[in-house]
């Protein structure tokens, strides 16, 4: 119980206390430095991230980090066990990273700036054209360099298990021309949603070979969701 009350005072506190640098850097996007800015906001997200980790108890082993290529335009997609996924994927990946976040998270205190200063999309898939148009901010933000994160299971799995993928998500990808690169995420559900208490667990995070979208076959596009679903499934 002592781990947990540290765990979340620290969580929240930092988010909070580190929010107004946050609107610096949302701020200075907005100038048009993002690019010059990017660096270093990777560097406070990740540090923030792996202190989370730490308060956690948990071990991360992390597979294939040289295989994140250098172009920018880029789509990891990965499999979606618990919140701490979010924390992980910031942590480990070495690279500036957005998501597409549920709208709900839109109205999250302190939150809200961390989601959008990492240069996320806010989706509302209830609403099909609020989700269309979201889609397509999306391949704009690829397409200028901010790589995006998706889970296309759309929900966590709070287990080992996968669920089926939303193959609508994969044109964030495919519009945009981005490589996208499939993730194994495993053992992170273990820290929160197994007990309902902060638990250290032993955390995998798999990066596979990467996959370039950009002169796909409609076939080929067709097939993708199936094929990043395998890939990631080979190592759960």
């Amino acid at each position: 119980m002592l781990r947990t009350i540290v765990f979340f005072s620290w969580f929240w506190a930092s988010m909070v206390i580190a929010s107004p640098i946050c609107l610096v850097f949302l701020v200075l996007g907005w100038m048009g430095l993002r690019d010059a800015t990017r660096d270093a906001l990777s560097v406070m997200v990740s540090a923030w991230a792996r202190s989370v980790m730490a308060l956690s108890g948990s071990a991360v082993t992390v597979e294939g980090l040289g295989k994140i290529p250098a172009d920018r335009r880029l789509c990891f997609v990965a499999n979606h066990q618990g919140n701490m996924d979010i924390v992980v994927m910031l942590a480990y990946l070495d690279r500036s990273i957005g998501f597409i976040a549920k709208s709900q998270a839109a109205y999250l205190p302190a939150i809200n700036v961390w989601i959008a200063v990492l240069g996320s999309v806010f989706i509302d898939r209830k609403d099909v054209r609020k989700a269309r148009r979201s889609i397509e901010k999306g391949v704009k933000v690829i397409r200028r360099g901010q790589a995006l994160a998706i889970y296309p299971e759309g929900t966590r799995s709070r287990s080992h298990a996968m669920g089926p993928f939303r193959n609508g998500s994969f044109k964030l990808a495919t519009r945009a021309g981005a490589i996208v690169v499939p993730i194994t995420l495993d053992g992170a559900w273990k820290i929160w949603e197994e007990r309902h208490r902060i638990t250290p667990s032993n955390v995998t995070l798999v990066i596979h070979d990467p996959i370039p979208t950009a002169g796909m076959s409609p076939a080929e596009a067709k097939g993708l969701p199936e094929r990043v679903r395998s890939v990631i499934a080979s190592r759960l």
